[in-house]
């Protein structure tokens, strides 16, 4: 199963160490909603300041971002 990771970025990055394995690349961006909910939900001054989920796959690649600022 892919390994996937999940980055907090704006114009740095919060790197994710570890990872999650995962089926495919779109239940790796489920999780990246998942987890982007959850730091609005501990975080919200993070709203408004361009930050995301950058997902990527065990290669390096990105697979997409999730915008924290278009969750509701």
């Amino acid at each position: 199963m892919p390994r996937y990771h999940f980055d907090l970025v704006d114009s740095k990055t919060v790197a994710d160490t570890g990872g999650a394995e995962l089926p495919d690349d779109i239940k790796a961006m489920d999780v990246a909603e998942e987890i982007a909910r959850r730091l609005l939900e501990e975080r919200p001054e993070l709203k408004g300041r361009h930050f995301s989920i950058l997902v990527t796959n065990e290669d390096g690649e990105e697979i997409g971002r999730m915008p924290l600022d278009v969750l509701h």
